[in-house]
């Protein structure tokens, strides 16, 4: 293949008019929002659940700051490995589709639908209950989606993509 054939990802198209491109500064600050919004409630469901009874009961509440740290580290790490390549090949394959709006609602269902299968097949169940834990993974996502809607073009641009 040649500089100039009509596969070739350097040349713009009219075809390529019509997609909805997200630029790196976008899928980064949707990937934040999303994230951020997710370790928090994932930090506060771990504060209600361990640190407030731990305190309560008059014992020592010191390896707290540990299951603190321990929250963000892998919070962020997992969203970072697993949810970021996730959230670059859905919009990749959102491309086509002008409407934000099924943007969205993908960012919502596929994130749940991904982690509910990685966790059936990692041993944790495949309870349909368990999706409800899962789908806070994807509410965060839709948010994130959501909160760049304005941040997308709709024509290919001369910077790298994603």
């Amino acid at each position: 293949m040649t500089l100039g054939d009509a596969g070739d990802p350097l040349v713009h198209s009219a075809a390529d008019e019509n997609k909805v491109v997200l630029r790196a500064p976008a899928f980064i600050k949707g990937w934040l929002i999303a994230t951020t919004l997710w370790v928090g409630v994932l930090f506060l469901v771990v504060v209600v659940m361990y640190a407030v009874p731990t305190l309560l009961s008059g014992t020592d509440g010191g390896h707290l700051w540990g299951v603190a740290a321990m929250v963000l580290f892998y919070g962020y790490g997992i969203a970072l490995v697993f949810g970021a390549p996730l959230a670059w090949v859905l919009a990749f394959l959102l491309r086509p589709i002008r409407n934000q709006w099924l943007h969205v609602a993908a960012f919502f269902v596929v994130p749940t639908f991904a982690f509910w299968t990685v966790a059936g097949l990692l041993g944790i169940g495949w309870h349909p209950g368990l999706l409800s834990l899962w789908a806070t993974v994807g509410a965060a996502a839709a948010i994130g989606r959501s909160a760049i809607r304005s941040d997308v073009s709709s024509s290919t641009p001369s910077a790298p993509e994603l």
